[in-house]
């Protein structure tokens, strides 16, 4: 939605008000604080003759001009009126108090409308990124759509139906479930290390690309071996649990405390003195924890490419606190994990098939 041009260039009447014979003209005008970011600000005309010349020189509405000049001549001295600019007329409304006539064209760093103005600046750059990354998503969609690859993936399965069971299943015995393969069994030459699940991990070089793409170059990774998950020594940790079609656990992306905020504020493009704030604070701001989790959307859309049209196709789900015991699977899931350590040593990325 764009701002039309007329309204950043010219003060729009909203108040006539009378002080003791005094007339008083409020015009508000929006004037940009930040980016794609505007603020409403009041200006002030004093006297019956310049608020006349005013309203008559914009020619937007002659009607208020001839309905103030009439409240002029009927007002008393020494009453107090206000009136408000509804649809071209002025209508009675309530006389506030005074406020100030010349407000600070830049607002101090310390006051609460500049914590405003930079929580909505973030807000911005992670909508901003997350509606770029939709964008080529739709674009490879329809790609694929027109090539036929993506019929199988769009393709809407059929609706299972339902049989109530007859009298005679139930005396039918129930065949036994094969035993599951033994931890150490040995695999069969030639068989690929994936998951019964099918979820198949991106490489190191994919998971790269996929950071630069969405951050930039400052946002690189390189393997870590042996895989060792062990959430009590890394601290806090956040997960974004990965689902198929049918809304099981298949995986899971984690990312440590010091990972977090070196990838959601290299997203958000923080500022160094802004993310060395964040790592002194016990828990990172739910700014930087939302734009994890568009990392983690963003790598979760790498897995389904790296997984082609015959691999399992999986979804996020919302990045949450990493809680004690809840993702034990992981730390015994050394075959199918993959450990990445950020560059600079700035925090752990763990990607796993469960």
């Amino acid at each position: 939605m764009s701002i039309a041009g007329d309204l950043l260039t010219t003060a729009t009447p909203a108040r006539l008000l009378c002080r003791r014979g005094t007339w008083v003209l409020e015009l508000v005008k929006l004037v940009p604080v930040d980016r794609n970011v505007f603020q409403p600000r009041v200006q002030r005309l004093e006297g019956a003759d310049a608020v006349l010349q005013h309203l008559k020189r914009s020619g937007d509405n002659p009607a208020l001009a001839a309905a103030a000049g009439q409240l002029m001549r009927t007002a008393r001295a020494d009453e107090e009126r206000a009136f408000d600019a509804v649809d071209g007329e002025w209508v009675p409304g309530e006389l506030g108090p005074r406020r100030e006539a010349n407000r600070p064209s830049s607002m101090p760093p310390g006051s609460s409308h500049a914590g405003e103005v930079a929580e909505l600046r973030a807000e911005l750059l992670v909508l901003r990124a997350s509606h770029e990354r939709l964008r080529e998503r739709v674009q490879r969609l329809e790609a694929q759509w027109a090539t036929g690859r993506g019929r199988d993936v769009l393709s809407i399965p059929p609706t299972p139906s339902f049989v109530m069971p007859k009298a005679s299943d139930a005396a039918q015995p129930i065949a036994a479930a094969p035993p599951p393969p033994a931890p150490n069994a040995t695999r069969v030459s030639g068989e690929p290390s994936q998951p019964p699940t099918g979820l198949r991990l991106p490489s190191v070089a994919a998971i790269n690309e996929s950071l630069h793409a969405l951050i930039g170059d400052q946002a690189s990774v390189r393997e870590k071996r042996p895989v060792t998950f062990s959430p009590s020594e890394l601290g806090p940790c956040w997960v974004s649990r990965l689902i198929d079609e049918e809304g099981h656990d298949v995986g899971a992306i984690v990312a440590d405390r010091a990972a977090a905020i070196a990838l959601g504020g290299a997203l958000m493009s923080l500022p160094e003195h802004e993310i060395e704030a964040q790592r002194a604070l016990a828990t990172p701001s739910d700014d930087i924890v939302g734009a994890m989790s568009e990392v983690a959307n963003n790598l979760c859309e790498t897995i389904n490419q790296q997984a082609g049209g015959g691999g399992l196709q999986v979804r996020v789900k919302p990045i949450e606190p990493l809680l004690p015991g809840s993702l034990d699977w992981a730390a015994n899931a050394a075959d199918r994990g993959l450990a990445c350590e950020l560059q600079d040593s700035a925090g752990r990325l763990f990607l796993f098939a469960r």
